[in-house]
């Protein structure tokens, strides 16, 4: 699955070829970037296990303009009828709507392979992307055991 926008931006799921552009990706997170979502290299770890095949049951995306990587989406548990979603947007294209694509081309992803919903957490102090996920539908339900508040979306 593959998505163009009217602003050059193309959604497509990872290639063997994307390494250097994953890289460059995580190299460029601020601090809150990196506190929100890739602690202690966890997020970057996943991703990259996609080019080594350490990744099992995880369908990962990029969003990419003008042969830049601007944004990261991913599937995992994807063997489960209600996978986990996680997304991350360029630092400088914060703010400009590519979160909620992102967010729509994975939920498309998971109707497609016929799952039941979408589960995330996400950092108790990061208000935009609570802001997004419960105008987007999703229902907060909790605090996870990693202390993030933990949201459901079913379909």
């Amino acid at each position: 699955m593959e998505t163009q926008s009217m602003e050059g931006i193309v959604i497509r799921a990872f290639t063997c070829n994307d390494r250097q552009l994953v890289t460059d990706f995580f190299d460029q997170m601020g601090g809150e970037t990196r506190a929100f979502f890739n602690r202690n290299d966890g997020n970057r770890t996943t991703a990259m296990g996609y080019f080594d095949a350490t990744a099992q049951n995880t369908s990962f995306f990029l969003a990419e303009q003008c042969g830049r990587m601007i944004g990261y989406v991913f599937l995992w548990d994807m063997d489960t009828s209600i996978p986990w979603f996680g997304i991350a947007v360029h630092d400088e294209y914060k703010g400009k709507k590519l979160g909620r694509k992102l967010m729509d081309f994975a939920i498309n992803v998971a109707k497609e392979n016929n799952k039941g919903g979408i589960l995330l957490t996400a950092h108790v102090a990061n208000m935009r992307a609570h802001a997004l996920y419960e105008h987007s539908g999703f229902c907060y339900l909790g605090r996870h055991t990693s202390g993030e508040s933990l949201y459901l979306l079913r379909f």
